[in-house]
């Protein structure tokens, strides 16, 4: 199994939790890392921790100097595309690697994910509703965050190109992934929900699946609220990495208001106690699980 990711200075600490995630249940897996800008002691401190776990980490250094001319958001830099360079960046022996976004965490055994049969599909992934203002396809609508990527498909026809060529000439708000969308339209596999749980969906019970792989996207990051799902399971791999930190003591939603909410009925203040009440048991049957199974640091 290869998995590859990419990060910046402000995403290598994520992409250690994500590392650690991964590899926990994984061990064997083959980990590279796309470097759009991280700090030489920061890549020393990734590598010295790869080293001490036994995690098969290599580093690729990206020219990010030609991707400057592509679009970014606040808070998404050009680290965003390092991920269509992946197919010319191995060798053409490698037809398949799995690409996790840097705030990931791997929860579950991704065997079946890995061997998940893409048929001529340039990729697998979720499908996502974006909000781009672009009239595109609605069927090639995905979430770029977790990708089995057909090394061979994107080689022969060139959808690197297309992606970054359309990224240039139409601006998109979200990056990549309008354009990889578009590259790959009419060449995507869809996979269920768990393989890409992202955090800013699941405000509706109807929306609430259990995940293999958590996506920390949208503004409700663990490592800044105190309230978010899941948040004690990114916490428990960030800090087995070099880059360990103190529990958020601040919520998303202040307590005075949830219960303001919650008095006068509103749906979507209890669908989310209860989608709470819901990460917290299957945190809690997490760590029960990997501790019975060894794999507890």
């Amino acid at each position: 199994m290869i998995i590859v990711s990419a990060a910046d200075e402000c995403f290598a600490a994520h992409f250690a939790a994500m590392l650690h995630s991964a590899w926990t249940h994984h061990p064997t897996a083959d980990f590279r890392l796309l470097d759009c800008g991280i700090k030489p002691e920061t890549i020393a401190d990734l590598k010295g921790f790869a080293t001490i776990r036994g995690i098969r980490l290599t580093v690729i250094k990206i020219d990010i100097a030609m991707l400057r001319d592509l679009p970014t958001t606040k808070l998404l830099s050009v680290a965003a595309y390092a991920r269509v360079l992946i197919p010319e960046l191995f060798l053409d022996s490698v037809e398949r690697v799995l690409y996790l976004d840097a705030d990931c965490i791997v929860v579950g055994d991704l065997t079946a994910l890995w061997q998940f049969d893409m048929g001529n599909a340039a990729i697998a992934a979720v499908p996502d509703q974006m909000e781009h203002g672009l009239d595109l396809d609605e069927q090639c609508d995905v979430n770029s965050g977790v990708m089995l990527m057909n090394l061979a498909i994107w080689r022969r026809e060139r959808l690197a190109s297309v992606a970054l060529a359309f990224a240039r000439n139409h601006l998109p708000s979200l990056c990549d992934q309008p354009s990889i969308n578009v590259a790959c339209a009419g060449k995507i596999a869809y996979l269920p929900e768990r393989w890409n749980f992202l955090l800013n969906k699941p405000d509706r019970l109807e929306r609430w699946s259990e995940p293999s792989i958590i996506h920390c996207a949208g503004p409700k990051k663990p490592w800044v609220y105190s309230d978010v799902p899941f948040a004690p399971i990114y916490l428990y791999h960030r800090n087995q990495t070099p880059f360990a930190i103190e529990p958020p003591r601040t919520p998303f939603r202040s307590s005075l208001r949830k219960t303001l909410n919650l008095l006068i009925g509103r749906r979507k203040y209890w669908d989310q106690l209860i989608i709470a009440r819901r990460s917290q048991a299957f945190a809690t049957a997490y760590f029960d699980r990997i501790a019975q199974a060894g794999l507890i640091a």
